[in-house]
């Protein structure tokens, strides 16, 4: 059983190497295009048709899986009704806030090897030398991650760069809007994206799938323990001031997203 989960790990990689290389790394070398006239600040790894898509003012992603999407959606209320709110609420009364922050620390640590490789991808080549120095320095000094020396003594803050940034920053096209079950709002190109993050995941190489259980349910996206302790007090207002919740979360995750790629660029500027 060992051997076949092995090969079928290393058969996975393999195919998403070969993807990478018919359809990211082209799109990397390319020749930079010429700045449009964009509704946002320009960066050069940026495309036309990626403003034309997903940077209109006020759109979110299509939504032609509705239906199932919004059945996903249900599912992932009950689930957080009856589960994660009520664990959540506990995780924030019980635990010390010191104890709170190294969770964080250790789960945003275990990120760090795929921000490295997402930012030499992305050619964010002083962010790289960050996120690789963050790891090797939190990982010893700071007890597997627990603490948070890089930023705290050496002053190098942590950020976030994912695959599905990395596809974005090469041309790919958002594809439809996606709630995936347990980690709530994505689309089809991040959605690919995380699959290729979770392998990046050193723990991924110990636990195997388990490793997607235990990450969506301590930090996914919205919904994980750590993190919707951090943001419970907006979600819980976005969902109780919203006539139709599903698509207040569509359109607030599609900006949310949006600005995260936009964020780091405009900042490097």
């Amino acid at each position: 059983m060992l051997r076949r989960g092995i090969r079928e790990s290393l058969r996975v990689c393999a195919s998403l190497a070969l993807a990478f290389q018919l359809v990211v790394a082209p799109a990397l070398a390319a020749p930079m295009p010429t700045a449009p006239a964009a509704t946002a600040p320009y960066d050069p790894l940026f495309d036309e048709e990626w403003d034309d898509e997903d940077l209109v003012a006020g759109n979110a992603f299509a939504d032609p899986w509705e239906d199932a999407n919004r059945r996903t959606h249900e599912f992932n209320r009950n689930l957080d009704r009856w589960i994660l709110r009520p664990v959540t609420d506990a995780y924030a009364e019980n635990i010390p806030d010191r104890t709170k922050l190294s969770v964080l620390n250790f789960f945003n640590n275990l990120s760090e090897p795929s921000t490295f490789l997402n930012d030499l991808l992305q050619r964010e080549w002083d962010d790289a030398a960050i996120a690789f120095s963050r790891f090797l320095l939190n990982t010893t000094i700071g007890v597997a991650g627990l603490f948070d020396p890089a930023g705290a003594v050496f002053d190098m803050s942590g950020h976030n760069s994912d695959f599905g940034q990395t596809l974005a920053l090469a041309g790919v096209p958002s594809g439809p809007y996606l709630v995936l079950p347990v980690m709530g709002p994505n689309n089809l190109r991040d959605s690919t994206g995380l699959i290729v993050d979770l392998f990046l995941r050193p723990t991924f190489w110990l636990l195997g799938p388990a490793e997607y259980i235990i990450y969506t349910s301590l930090q996914g996206t919205g919904h994980g323990i750590a993190l919707r302790e951090q943001h419970a007090r907006s979600i819980n207002a976005l969902e109780d001031s919203s006539i139709d919740f599903y698509s207040s979360l569509h359109n607030a995750y599609g900006q949310s997203r949006e600005a995260s790629i936009w964020q780091r660029r405009e900042s490097h500027r």
